[in-house]
């Protein structure tokens, strides 16, 4: 159960508390545990045993109804058409930007860390010069 609570889980309890397990051998008992776990939303979904479902197992059907809530989707995310204008200004503002930093400043930890630095920056002002805002949502037409 501890487990069960740290992934914010419930025990489902049976509607009707009837047995799942029906054995055909004389003597042996008609028990088995039967655990269904549900996110803490649905706690008050009951699940169902049926045992006139059961033939010709031994076991009989667990039923569980949960409810399907609407969701709703926003996902942001910029992005470049492939092999559109867009997607060829941008690679050409990035080699004009590449072409522009000093390559020279290359022989200490200090100046490997700064070209790298403005590197970074030139690839991160190009993307947000040229990359799209787009939604992304449950009902978004193809992007």
């Amino acid at each position: 159960m501890d487990l069960a609570d740290s992934f914010s889980l419930v025990r489902s309890l049976p509607a009707l508390p009837v047995p799942t397990h029906y054995s055909d051998s004389e003597g042996h008992a008609s028990s088995v545990i039967d655990l269904i776990f549900l996110d803490m939303n649905t706690a008050q979904v009951f699940h169902r045993i049926e045992p006139d479902l059961r033939r010709p197992s031994d076991h009989a059907p667990l039923i569980v109804n949960l409810p399907i809530m609407p969701e709703n989707t926003w996902i942001h995310r910029k992005v470049l058409k492939c092999d559109s204008k867009e997607e060829s200004t941008f690679f050409s503002t990035i080699i004009a930007g590449l072409g522009r930093l000093n390559f020279l400043g290359l022989d200490s930890t200090t100046g490997l860390d700064s070209l790298s630095s403005n590197i970074s920056k030139v690839f991160a002002d190009t993307w947000d010069a040229h990359a799209k805002n787009i939604t992304i949502t449950a009902r978004s037409k193809e992007w």
